[in-house]
């Protein structure tokens, strides 16, 4: 947050110099009496250099900018996706109900809706429901031992801020099980003091430290992405080295260097 507000307070300087050098050059150009001449040349001049950000902003986005491959990002635009193709139009608001000293909080409004199944770690327990426990040769260490099981988990894609922060900013993901709300009609109450944000989710704050199901499901979701997308780069090598890209073939086409047999130099 800090930091946030650290990068606000940089761009506010920024424009505010800018703004007292076209002023300055205005005043040098047209002089003190001409004031609507210099509140003119300030609007065209502010409009001119949006306009030339706005166009680098597009050159660089489009042609310079390098996106890095981020696995638990693309998982959550896939999710956020889910949500709002199945988003049953009848939520709204999403609440936390907070407790008897706190108020209901009002966090966002809902875009979308799905259920998944995650993974997640359980203490594997004898018949007496005591845990089980195995000792590693090397350390003599007593570790416990887990079973895989399944879970449940509702995800809400939700949009925070005015529909002018909405055109900038993609919508948060909040994760939790069923039993953490209520109704999924009209305004929804998640049962919790707060959400907290963990990787690119927010879970409540009951479960922060709940590291076998909310780390172990999001590490087997990253893993899962990333095999994927080593198949997929793994059948553009092979489409390449056997000739089946036609848009690579062609590249090394045109930069193949044809050597003549005769060659003189070679007498």
């Amino acid at each position: 947050m800090n930091t946030e507000k650290g990068k606000t307070g940089k761009v506010w300087v920024i424009v505010i110099i800018i703004v007292l050098a076209l002023l300055v050059l205005g005043l040098i150009f047209f002089g003190v009496r001409s004031v609507l001449k210099i509140f003119i040349w300030l609007m065209v001049a502010l409009f001119v250099l949006f306009i030339l950000g706005l166009v680098g902003y597009l050159v660089w986005y489009i042609w310079i900018r390098k996106e890095k491959y981020d696995v638990n990002y693309v998982n959550k635009k896939k999710l956020t996706d889910a949500c709002k193709k199945g988003n049953p139009g009848i939520l709204r608001g999403l609440y936390i109900t907070g407790d008897s000293k706190h108020s209901r909080v009002f966090w966002g409004n809902i875009t979308g809706y799905c259920r998944i199944s995650i993974l997640k770690k359980v203490l594997k327990m004898d018949d007496k429901g005591v845990p089980l426990v195995v000792v590693d040769e090397k350390t003599k260490k007593e570790e416990f031992i887990y079973d895989i099981d399944t879970e449940e988990q509702d995800v809400f894609s939700v949009r925070t801020g005015g529909w002018l922060k909405s055109l900038f900013n993609d919508d948060e993901v909040v994760r939790v099980s069923p039993d953490e709300h209520n109704e999924l009609v009209g305004d929804v109450d998640l049962f919790g003091f707060s959400l907290i944000p963990i990787s690119e989710y927010w879970f409540l704050n009951n479960n922060y430290l709940d590291v076998n199901k909310i780390d172990y499901a999001i590490k087997n979701e990253a893993w899962r992405g990333i095999m994927f997308e080593m198949l997929r780069d793994s059948k553009t090598i092979i489409d390449r080295a056997s000739g089946l890209d036609s848009t690579h073939q062609k590249s090394l086409e045109r930069n193949t260097i044809d050597i003549p047999m005769n060659n003189p130099l070679q007498k």
